[in-house]
Formats: C-alpha cells, structure tokens, sequence
C-alpha cells in the first residue's frame, strides 16, 4: 500500500485488492472522512465496469491525483497487513525485498491501472542504500525499474541530471534505467569517478554485480566536464574497487590525438596496494649515453610490507640495481631498507681506455613507536657505502653529493621497572669518503643509576635534615672499538686493531639553601677507568723521533675533584610611570664556585711516564692512556674558581590585545652568558679564557645569536699563551681570539584560504616541503648572515684578523595564481663570489603540473624539465628532461 497526503493534509490510504485475479484500485478512507469521500467512490463505481473493454482496446485510462509541492512527504511503497484481512491481502513472490521510498518537489502521478508513479521536479527514489535523484523519474512497480531523465532548457542545456548513487559510488548521467530487482541498468552518457580517475562514456551497461561496461569512452583524472586530456577507448570494463580495463586506446590533450597509443590499458582502483611495472624515465647524459632509469617492478605485498626491484642501464657499460623496502605497524614500529649496487664505467681521457669501479651503498632506518613497549625502546639507523658512490650516483637536487661521511646507529634502551637502573646497548659506525677510514663500535655499552637519596625517610615528617638531601648516581660505560681503512676492514688483520675500555663515574651532591636565597651545592666525583690496551713512548736516537708502542693487558687509573659552588637570583626593575613602556626587569644569575684535584702526572698514581722528546735530552711527561678509548685524568694540579654570570632583560609594555593585564613582554636580551675560571694552585697562567655569549629576538622577526672568547694574556707566534698580561703589554683588559654573530630572519605574507586539508595532512605536506608548493603563501623571503673572525699571530708577531662572511638567501613568490618561482643563493664576502645558486618555476596546470629545476653555477651545474599528470594513478605519464652536472 502507499502512504500519501492528501490537499488538505489529512492521510488515506490506497490498497490493492486481488478480485477473480485482476488489480482492483479500491480507495479506503478514514470512517470520520466518509462524507469526503463519496465523489471517488463513485468515480471508481464508474470505472470498474469498463475495465475489461478498455483493456481490450489497449486504451487505459489513469487516476491522477495532484498535490501541491508543499504537502508532499516521502511516499513509500510497502505493504501493511494492520490495515486488511489476512486473508484477503498477499504479498506477491515478485514484490521488493524492501520498502521503496520517493518524493518529488512538484508533482506526483499515480497511476493505478498500470502501476506507475510519475515524479517531477527534484525527484527521489530511495532503495535501500540505492538513491536515485532526477529532474523527472517514472517508477513502475510492477516490473520493479525507474527511468530517470534530466530536463533541457530553452538554449537545449541538460539541467537536474540523473544521479544514481549506491554507497560510496556515484554516478552522473543524461538518462538511466534502473531494474530494483535484477539490479540491471543502461545508462547514457554517464559521467563517474573511479578512484583518481573520472571515466565518461556515452552508453553504459551495469550489471548486478555493479561491473560496468562501457562504449566510446574516455578516462581522465581531469575533474571539469570538458578534461584538458583524456584516454579514448571504444570499449571499457571497469570493475569496483579493483580496476579499469580498456581495449585499444589513445591519449589526446585539448582535444588534439597524439601519436600515443596502446593496445589496452589497464588502471588499478583498488585502495589495497598492488603490485605492478614501474616504466623507466629515458635521456640522455654526456659521460654514460643513453640510459633508462628507474624501472622495475613494484611488490604490494600488504598494507604492511612493499618492495621495489628498480635499476638504471647506461648505453656507454654504467649500470645500476636497486631494492628497495618499506614496512609499518601501526603503534608498533616502521622503518625500511635500500641496498644499491652498481658498475660505474668511465672513459680516461689521458689513457684512452675504460676504466670500471663498483659501487655500492645501503641505508636502513627502524624506527619504534613509544607506544610499543613503554619501558623499552627500539632505534636503528644504517648507512654505509662507498667512497665515491654519492660522487657518482647521488642526485643534485638533495645534496647527497656533498656528503663525504657515512654513519650509523644502533641503540636499544631498557629501563627497570620500580628500580633508578636502566641500560643501553647499542653499536655505531663511522666512515670518512675523504680519509678512507672506517671506525666500528661494537658493542656500547651504559648502565645508568638515577640520583638516589639513601639517608632519605620514607615518610617525611618535618624539615629535611643536611645529611637527607645526600644524592649520588652511578654510570657506567664500556666499549670495544676497531678503526681501519675500507680497503683493509674485512682482513684478518683487523682483530688486531681492536680497543677495548670501560669507565665508572659516580657523582655525589648534597645541595642546601643558605640564608634563604642562596643555593649551595658541596660535591664529590670520582672516575675509574679500565683499558686493555695502553701506550708506550720512547725516543729513537737514530731517527731523533719519539715513536709508540701499544701494550697489551689490563690497566686501570682513577680521577676525583671535589669542589662547592653557590648561586643566587637577582632582579631588577626599572618603572617608568605615564608612559606605554611600564617597566624594564633585569634578571642576573651569579653563580661562584670552588673546586680541586690532585697533580695526577705524579708517580704515585701510576697514569704518567716521562719520554725525551730532543736530542739534547729534554724530556716530557706523557699519559700511558693516551689513544685509549677512554683517556685518563688530565696532568697538572688545579684548584681554583670558577665563575658564571647570565642576564635576561625584557621591557613590559601597555597592550590593547591583552584583555586581561593588558600588557605585553617583549624581549630585549633572552640571555647574556659571561664565564671564566682561575686557578690558585698553579704559579702561572692562572686565569683562563672568557667566553662571552648571547642571543635575542628583535621585534618578533630577527634571531641574533653571537659569541666571542677573550683571553687576558699575550700569545706568541705560534699561538702559545705566555705569563704575560694583555693590559701590561698593549693596555688593554684581554685580547680577542675568535667570535661569531649569525643573523636571521623571514618575512612572508599573510596566508591566503586555500582548500580544507586534515591536519596529518598538513603535518605532512610541511615534512615535505620539497614536495609540494604552498600556493597559500603569496610571498616569502628568508635572510641569514654569518661572521666567523679568528686572531691570529703572523711571524712578525703582529695580530692579524681571519674572518669568514656569507649571506644566504631563500624566497619564493606567486607570479600568478597559478605560478610559483622558487631561489636560493647565497654570496661569500671574502672571495665576494655567489659558489652557488638554483631557481625552480613551478606551474600549477590543473590536471597537470610543471617544474623547472636550475642550477646554473656551482660545483654542479644542471638543470630538469618535468611535465606530469598530478593524479598518482598516472605518475608514469610524464615528459621529463634533465641535464646533470656531468654532461656541462
């Protein structure tokens, strides 16, 4: 039965009822209405008898009731067996499995004799998670379909176009018919998206299964109803959530075929990943010839786990492979692994012949999630390779050319729950592409106590005493260290070079306040270390050179100081009434202490021998544990004081932003470090340098970092202090050795609304920055200048001034909506040269884009062109064009 309104809002109902097998429109009305009701009634009286004849003559007539556009609700056809006998009303075999509900905002036709309903204006029809939307539909319900039609204009524009939609699917047409039953439907002109991708077709037939087959189609990743390109193909299928398969097809751009054509094609929609070719990019170089790069074929193994099987040939004998990993659990761990091989071959011009080197390199990162094991954790990161594989193969554009040194790490970090102890065992690896040498740590090891307070009560009552705030941590670290060249690492040789040391350091404070304002902190440390290696010095008359020799076994040394050190706070205020600058503080952190420790080059603690270093038969002390792992205490004895002074100053400021205060800090000086030492148990060169050091931010947009060291006595030629004062020789406090200031700052406009991203989103596209242009910020400008100055002595002992001085600059603007420009530079004061400089246009195409690449001078010029689809499920429709440093 159908549920609608009637004129004046009151419900009624209409039922079929089966009379000697015939469709009987019989008209029920609510008993209070049965006045209302007798015009319908016996029109229906009227009609009954001519039924058969006018079924004989093919001729029926239809019952229309109308409705005006505001009293009609969602209609729906479905059968209630509340408002009719049992007996009497079935529920034919044939009917919907659910009920079917529609609505139209202008009018709705019902004709009984032949079971149609006619929606206009804005239709629906909604069927399970099926909705169909139309300017015009006509739903017959007795062979379960609609027809769906949009509406043209007085210019013969399409208006209200058919939708049919289905869960996630959505499809737009010209006309669609569409069986509830058989969940069969034809389709003219269909427009739909797929994926990435949106595919046009003039006639379309789906299937139950919701396969679509498709003729004179196109496929695009264009979103606009006329695409800037597309792939014609005569005939598609395309299969949900898995692919697009097509027979013979063509790419044309602006409408204009190309010469590209395959014999099918084939584009992937399914979300999961699958595996498939990875087509090469071609060119040319000058050194190598001809190549192909980066073909292979891609594994998507799972959501979890992917490999890459990738690799470049060259016409002139170079050739490259490359496998590539990526796996990821989420909360638990993700990392990856590559490993590169390849042949270099070069032409000698000076010999005239080839010359072939192999190469290698291998990057793995494994990264643990915090969340994984709280209580442990898990981090590795692995590159080695080479000497000249990053020279050679590395790209221009991420700067792993200059890269001359290879490191990894290995670390795995437990902490002991209820208990201050924790461990790491860990492993790196050092390698100079400049030295050849190779330096391997295997295994590292640290076992860390926190501080502990043992005369601490449990349950504290009252004041703490003295004795109660005695805090002492333990740490101890060993280690076994092989150092070689590359050439030679993997000999049996390499065993012999092996070091091996261990140090324990235990540090014991007891921190207490003096005079409610001073911090006192007393403390004692002591150092033990171990060696299983140690060094021996002796001079050799006939080459009147010292030379070394290791001796193996076990030795140990120790090291202790103790010393007291007290600091305090001290501010200042500066006010100034009536005016918009309230105040200026002044914050000073003063902090003074002592410290001692013994002359450990004596004999009695057995660290220091003695080895002539003339021919006249001077001698030197020296320490056996010098080269060691872990090098013993220092000779000479010190006790002295050391002193440190920091500054902070801000101004406050009225503020018409602040609703609350209204004021404002702003920061003059955010710190201003002044340390030194001097040493009372030496009978020279008692004070030490003085290191000056600060950094502010001027007007919320200038970072100024500087730093400086002074030193109070003269030096000689070579740079050696005499126990000479500056004051008493040039009259002046200390002599300036070294110092530096670094300047930065970035302007940029406002930002401008762009389209709504998620915020991983955004995280994502800032952690690849090299990736994607920001169209959202019109402008940028970014400056940072360095001076490094360095004093030195000349040979006629006067001072002379070295200094270092660049400034580097990064910018990008939008030359139009959709054009984005891109520089950096950077110019060396002291050669006044820029070493080197790029530009990058980028092009925003809307389905496509462009980017230019240039480096037009340095120390590796190139260039690239790249044309490219934006949608991913075409990345390998591109025309690119490089020309690398090495064909210049």
């Amino acid at each position: 039965m159908d549920d609608f309104t009637n004129r004046s809002g009151r419900n009624s109902l209409i039922t079929k009822v089966i009379i000697k097998r015939k469709f009987i429109p019989v008209i029920f009305f609510k008993k209070s209405y049965l006045l209302q009701c007798i015009p319908i009634a016996l029109l229906i009286l009227c009609v009954l008898p001519a039924y058969g004849d006018f079924k004989e003559n093919h001729h029926t007539p239809a019952i229309v009731f109308y409705s005006p556009p505001d009293t009609i609700p969602p209609d729906s056809i479905s059968t209630d067996s509340t408002t009719a006998d049992s007996n009497v009303i079935k529920q034919s075999a044939e009917s919907l499995d659910a009920p079917v509900k529609y609505n139209a905002r202008d009018t709705i036709w019902y004709d009984l004799i032949n079971q149609r309903v006619y929606l206009l204006g804005e239709a629906q029809v909604q069927y399970k998670d099926i909705t169909l939307t139309a300017d015009s539909i006509i739903f017959d319900w007795k062979e379960n379909q609609v027809i769906a039609m949009g509406r043209k204009d007085s210019t013969g524009v399409l208006s209200e176009k058919p939708t049919f939609s289905q869960g996630e699917k959505k499809y737009s047409a010209q006309e669609i018919h569409y069986n509830f039953k058989t969940k069969k439907g034809k389709i003219s002109e269909i427009l739909t998206q797929e994926g990435e991708g949106y595919l046009h077709s003039e006639a379309v037939k789906r299937l139950p299964n919701e396969v679509l087959f498709g003729a004179h189609n196109i496929y695009t990743t264009c979103n606009l109803d006329h695409p800037h390109f597309y792939i014609a193909a005569p005939k598609i299928k395309v299969v949900p959530n898995k692919a697009i398969v097509t027979g013979p097809a063509n790419l044309v751009v602006a409408d204009v075929p190309t010469p590209l054509f395959v014999p099918f094609g084939v584009f992937p929609l399914n979300p999961d990943r699958k595996s498939g070719i990875i087509f090469p990019e071609y060119g040319q170089e000058q050194n190598r010839g001809y190549f192909l790069k980066s073909g292979g074929y891609y594994f998507g193994i799972s959501d979890n786990l992917d490999l890459a099987l990738t690799g470049d040939i060259y016409s002139r004998g170079t050739w490259l492979t490359n496998v590539a990993s990526r796996f990821v659990k989420r909360y638990k761990y993700s990392g990856g692994i590559r490993i590169t091989y390849a042949r270099y071959r070069d032409f000698q011009t000076e010999s005239n012949i080839y010359s072939t080197s192999k190469q290698f390199n291998v990057n793995a990162t494994w990264q643990e999630d915090s969340k994984a094991r709280p209580n442990s954790h898990f981090n590795a990161s692995v590159a080695f390779g080479s000497s000249d594989f990053n020279q050679l193969f590395a790209s221009t554009t991420n700067f792993n050319y200059l890269q001359n040194t290879y490191q990894s790490s290995i670390s795995y970090t437990q902490v002991i729950p209820y208990t201050p102890f924790y461990y790491t065992i860990s492993a790196s690896h050092f390698q100079s592409t400049v030295t050849h040498l190779v330096t391997l740590s295997l295994p590292v090891v640290a076992f860390n106590m926190n501080t502990i307070y043992p005369f601490r009560k449990k349950e504290q009552l009252g004041d703490q005493r003295w004795y109660e705030k005695i805090g002492l941590s333990y740490t101890f670290n060993a280690q076994n260290n092989v150092a070689q060249v590359d050439s030679l690492f993997f000999t049996p040789n390499i065993f012999k070079t092996i070091q091996s040391g261990a140090r324990h350091t235990i540090p014991i404070s007891a921190p207490f306040q003096l005079f409610k304002y001073f911090t006192v902190t007393p403390g004692f440390n002591y150092t033990e270390t171990w060696a299983l290696q140690t060094t021996r010095q002796f001079w050799n008359p006939d080459s009147n050179m010292i030379e070394f020799d290791t001796v193996k076994g076990f030795a140990s040394t120790r090291d202790f100081n103790f010393g007291v050190s007290t600091s305090t706070r001290v501010y200042g205020m500066f006010k100034f009434p009536n005016s918009k600058i309230q105040a200026i503080r002044h914050v000073l952190n003063p902090s003074v202490g002592f410290s001692f420790h013994p002359d450990f080059s004596e004999s009695q603690w057995n660290t220091f021998k003695t080895v002539q270093y003339t021919a006249e038969g001077a001698t030197q002390p020296y320490s056996i544990f010098n080269g060691a792992l872990y090098s013993g205490p220092s000779p000479g004895k010190f006790g002295g004081i050391n002193f440190s002074l920091s500054n902070t100053l801000e101004m406050k400021v009225f503020s018409k932003k602040d609703t609350v205060t209204q004021t404002k800090k702003i920061p003059i000086l955010e710190a201003l470090n002044l340390s030194g030492s001097y040493n009372l148990a030496v009978d020279s060169l008692n004070w030490s340098v003085i290191t000056l050091s600060g950094r502010t931010l001027l007007l919320d947009k200038v970072n100024i970092n500087f730093g400086s060291t002074f030193d109070p006595y003269i030096a000689d030629t070579l740079g050696v202090r005499l126990n000479q004062f500056e004051w008493d020789m040039n009259h002046r406090l200390a002599r300036l050795t070294n110092a530096n200031v670094s300047v930065g700052t970035t302007f940029q406009s406002g930002k401008t609304t762009g389209p709504a991203i998620t915020a991983e989103q955004e995280e994502y596209i800032e952690s690849s920055q090299n990736e994607y242009e920001n169209f959202n910020i019109p402008w940028n400008l970014t400056l940072d200048y360095s001076l490094f100055l360095q004093r030195v002595k000349t040979m006629t002992n006067q001072d002379s001034i070295t200094f270092t001085q660049t400034l580097n600059i990064r910018g990008g603007f939008n030359l139009t909506k959709n054009w984005r420009i891109n520089g950096s530079t950077s110019f060396d004061f002291v050669n006044r040269e820029f070493p080197t400089a790029s530009l990058e246009i980028y092009r925003d195409l809307h389905c496509w884009e462009m980017s230019i690449q240039w480096v037009p001078f340095g120390i590796r010029p190139s260039y690239s062109f790249v044309l490219r689809v934006k949608a991913s499920v075409l990345q390998d429709l591109k025309i690119p064009k490089r020309n690398n440093w090495n064909q210049f």
